[in-house]
């Protein structure tokens, strides 16, 4: 398992507010709009109720003034038909007026809730791929595809979810309220402390609920991470049987998921009959001071009447506040889940991504010269040095052989060049430009790779080959693929290039997908080409067939070629050695195997000369240092 992502739980403390600044801003009108139609549709809403109270008091009990909110009494019928009809009226108004904001409110708030989770989706994956190759190294596919995928989604029901809860409660409450207070203000002022105690428990309830909803979160990433690792590696486990092994790894990892939900859960289980209980109380409390002022007259320190009509409307309204402080539960277990989903965003957000100075020109009219003065670097996270003291200038046009034992630092090399990491000190440079004072786009469109473990994309073999080159016509692909020794091979396939290769060309053998990634970086057309042990997967007679056209491919342009068959490099102008991170030796290959060193060595085991190596080298392959 690599690292767990995490982040700064000062910066995570508030993930409403991070949220809301890096994604909300541009959304704030259509958000505001949505929360306004709420608001406003509320009173409506709670009118009908109102109407009722008044319809006791003035119409059927006739023991009190008929009166309506923000009516003056001079515009109000005086006959108790009319009052009827006229309450009639409004009720059906009421609801015409409720539904109307009801319906715009959902489409202007869906609208926003889609919007951002676009947007939150969008710049996280942004992020992701610019983030330095380190990352990478130490972080499973499966839980980088957790915060992606679930992350992502629990950040938009954090923001649709609890910021929707929050307003269509607050506007609940509040309009229930206003009216209220136009009841009869000392019983609403009353009544308000039940809420503040409200507050003041779900506060201590989500500093309860946070490390348990962030352990959740991890253990999900953790299950996420062993499924991605088992379904890439399936051939593996069905070639050594381990089937019933897996799983049981499977079902660790899945228990360790379900001991921390069931934490979580069981906790929250308490949390909603506290919630319910308080909140209930307030009803009680209407009631027992209601009743009494009905009854008997006004309590303790109030004053002024309370008639059954507004004793009844105050009850249903409580009821309102109720169903609003209920929610408060569901409010702060969403709040803790979007919390912990928030701190994991923001840790991918956090790490470094690969920086551009904000001078940073556009690399043009690149020759394909490249030096490496004095390179040191490291690996992130790692004492030892990967290279030490690497200093070499290669011409435009040359073709340079990289080789030496495994973990030598051969690939290492070639990706200071590409910047997907930057060397400890020293300077790589094209043409004189150092790689890290152009723009990262333009440095990587003169460059072109070709990886020891070829990745193909979901689609065609055209849409591989084109990949770097969309609008590169049928004929250059065709063009590319002979030179790659591919066309030959995908004539024969079931659709020619029209043939889909499945996920990471699953549908190919290996020098196949070797050999179209090949193509791939032919078509790109790049000034400087990278082969890193690109004929690795095929065998002989393909890679006969590659050499011969290597000639062609790297005429015109920088060629380095990284290889652990060294006849691939033979034919190189120049071979460097590399061991232990190091340049040990550098010239042809005539002139290395007359130095008789390390590259010479490195032949005989490639030609089988193996009685003439000498005894300190047999010693170093039987200590599993060369290769």
């Amino acid at each position: 398992m690599g690292e767990t992502i995490t982040g700064d739980d000062t910066s995570a403390g508030n993930p409403l507010g991070w949220v809301l600044r890096r994604y909300g801003r541009s959304h704030l009108p259509a958000f505001s709009l949505g929360i306004g139609i709420v608001a406003l549709g509320r009173f409506p809403q709670r009118l009908p109720i109102v109407l009722f109270g008044v319809a006791i008091d003035s119409v059927l009990l006739d023991t009190g003034p008929f009166r309506l909110p923000l009516v003056p009494d001079a515009w109000l019928p005086t006959t108790m038909e009319n009052q009827l009809v006229l309450l009639g009226g409004l009720l059906v108004a009421s609801y015409v007026g409720e539904a109307a904001a009801d319906f715009t409110s959902r489409r202007v708030l869906g609208r926003f809730a889609q919007n951002l989770q676009h947007d939150i989706r969008t710049d996280v994956f942004d992020t992701v791929q610019r983030l330095e190759l380190g990352f990478f190294d130490s972080h499973d596919t499966g839980e980088v595809m957790s915060v992606l995928n679930d992350d992502v989604q629990e950040l938009n029901s954090l923001v649709f979810g609890v910021l929707g809860r929050i307003a269509r409660m607050g506007t609940l409450a509040g309009a229930a309220y206003v009216y209220m207070l136009w009841l009869n203000w000392q019983l609403a002022v009353v009544l308000f402390v039940v809420p503040l105690v409200l507050l003041v428990l779900s506060h201590r309830f989500s500093a309860w609920l946070d490390p348990k909803h962030q352990a959740v979160r991890e253990r999900v990433g953790d299950l996420n991470s062993r499924l991605n690792n088992n379904i890439d590696g399936i051939s593996v486990i069905k070639a050594f049987g381990t089937e019933t092994e897996e799983s049981e790894r499977v079902g660790r990892t899945s228990n360790r998921v379900v001991d921390t939900q069931w934490d979580a859960y069981s906790t929250e289980a308490s949390v909603d009959p506290v919630m319910r209980v308080v909140s209930e109380s307030s009803r009680a409390l209407t009631l027992l001071l209601g009743g009494y002022w009905v009854l008997v007259g006004p309590p303790l320190f109030f004053s002024g009447t309370l008639t059954v009509g507004a004793l009844f409307t105050f009850y249903f309204f409580v009821g309102s506040l109720v169903t609003a402080m209920q929610g408060v539960a569901s409010v702060v277990d969403s709040y803790q889940n979007g919390k912990a989903a928030a701190r994991r965003l923001e840790g991918i957000m956090g790490y470094d991504t690969v920086t551009e100075r904000e001078d940073a020109a556009s690399l043009e009219r690149v020759d394909g010269d490249v030096t490496y003065e004095d390179v040191r670097f490291s690996y992130p996270g790692r004492d030892e040095l990967a290279l030490d003291r690497v200093s070499f200038e290669v011409e435009a046009g040359e073709t340079v052989g990289v080789v030496g034992p495994t973990g030598a630092g051969k690939s290492t090399l070639l990706k200071l060049l590409f910047r997907f990491y930057d060397p400890d000190t020293g300077d790589v440079r094209i043409d004189d430009t150092d790689v890290r004072s152009v723009t990262v786009e333009s440095l990587r469109e003169s460059l072109g790779y070709v990886s020891q473990d070829p990745f193909l994309f979901y689609g065609t073999v055209r849409d591989n080959v084109a990949y770097a080159a969309p609008d590169t016509s049928d004929e250059e692909v065709v063009e590319a693929a002979k030179l790659a020794g591919a066309h030959e091979f995908v004539e024969q396939l079931p659709e020619g290039y029209e043939t889909a290769v499945g996920e990471r060309g699953v549908k190919l053998s290996g020098g196949q997908r070797q050999r179209i990634a090949l193509a791939r970086a032919i078509v790109r057309d790049p000034e400087i080409l990278v082969l890193d042990e690109a004929t690795s997967h095929v065998d002989n007679e393909t890679e006969m067939q590659i050499q011969r056209t290597l000639d062609d491919i790297a005429a015109d342009r920088t060629t380095f070629l990284i290889a652990h068959r060294l006849s691939t490099v033979r034919d190189a102008d120049t071979i460097l050695v590399l061991d232990g991170g190091e340049i040990v030796e550098r010239g042809t290959h005539e002139e290395l195997l007359a130095r008789d060193g390390l590259y010479a060595n490195l032949w005989r085991v490639q030609v089988g000369d193996v009685e003439a190596l000498p005894e300190a080298f047999l010693d170093r392959v039987r200590e599993g240092d060369a290769a």
